[in-house]
């Protein structure tokens, strides 16, 4: 869990899983904070701050009034949950809170259905391997896995993938609502490398695409030198609830070898589908390399 140690944004986003699967209560008819959610508010600020909060800080961050945040405070450093420093009197979040959200991301159902799928697609395409979680702020990785003696990938877990940069932003774009899509895109579209779709018709096409071939494909558009295809993975009700994908350099994964690793990856997210209750009907499957009008990948 080393991740969460050294970037606390990687921590923000394990607690943005924990809420999201977790029950919150909701403001009373008042307006009011409950307990519950005043706490949670507070953890979330914390996991946000590399130097750690005052209670002032705090209060004025979340419109709370200041001797309820005391209050509140001392519960969770009662709780293990933060610590405060003796000579600054700053809170911080504590490493209860990395084992706790650790704990969740271990025994997530997407997690636990991605295992096995994740080890067959390992063994089959001898790629890294990565497993996100789709969340209210957007999908989160939670798993990889890396064909050993071997260059390859890496992806950080806890992180979160640009959405429009890359084959798992893609795939979770291409399956939500115009309203969520919306939401979920940081305008304006950031440039990562020369093949980045900054552009939001070039990408809502390439978005049409994914859609009806059942997979995204991130074509050196984050990162220069790297290719990757994933693909949905959806819950009992039909929603999309994360994304398993593949990563690789350029030189292994080459324009011919694409149509057959997102054959592979699409069959991984088809049996984690299938663990979590979703629908099975597979999209129409176009080619993987676009033709004619399309958008053709870096050779």
């Amino acid at each position: 869990m080393g991740d969460f140690r050294s970037n606390p944004r990687h921590l923000y986003n394990a607690i943005d899983i924990y809420t999201t699967s977790t029950y919150v209560y909701k403001m009373n008819e008042s307006g009011k904070r409950g307990a519950l959610e005043c706490g949670l508010d507070i953890l979330e600020v914390l996991a946000q701050s590399n130097i750690g909060l005052g209670v002032s800080d705090v209060a004025t961050q979340l419109s709370m009034d200041k001797g309820n945040t005391h209050r509140v405070l001392k519960t969770l450093v009662h709780r293990g949950y933060v610590e405060q420093n003796g000579a600054t009197k700053r809170y911080r979040s504590s490493a209860k809170l990395v084992s706790v959200t650790g704990s969740v991301l271990r025994r997530l159902d997407v997690r636990a259905a991605a295992e096995e799928a994740c080890e067959e697609l390992v063994e089959l395409t001898g790629e890294s391997v990565h497993v996100s979680q789709v969340t209210a702020s957007g999908p989160v990785y939670v798993l990889q896995r890396k064909a050993p003696f071997r260059v390859s990938v890496d992806t950080e877990i806890g992180s979160r993938p640009p959405m429009h940069a890359t084959a798992t932003g893609k795939a979770v774009l291409a399956h939500v609502t115009a309203a969520e899509r919306k939401s979920l895109l940081a305008m304006p579209l950031e440039s990562f490398t020369i093949r980045t779709l900054t552009n939001l018709d070039d990408l809502e096409r390439e978005l049409e695409l994914t859609e009806s071939r059942g997979y995204a494909i991130d074509d050196e558009e984050y990162s220069a030198g790297v290719r990757c295809v994933a693909a949905p993975v959806f819950g009992i009700d039909g929603t999309i609830v994360g994304c398993i994908g593949v990563s690789s350099p350029i030189h292994r994964m080459d324009i011919s070898r694409v149509p057959v690793l997102a054959d592979q990856v699409v069959t991984a997210a088809h049996r984690m589908t299938n663990m979590l209750g979703g629908p099975l009907e597979r999209p129409t499957q176009d080619a993987a390399v676009p033709a004619g009008s399309e958008r053709t990948p870096a050779q």
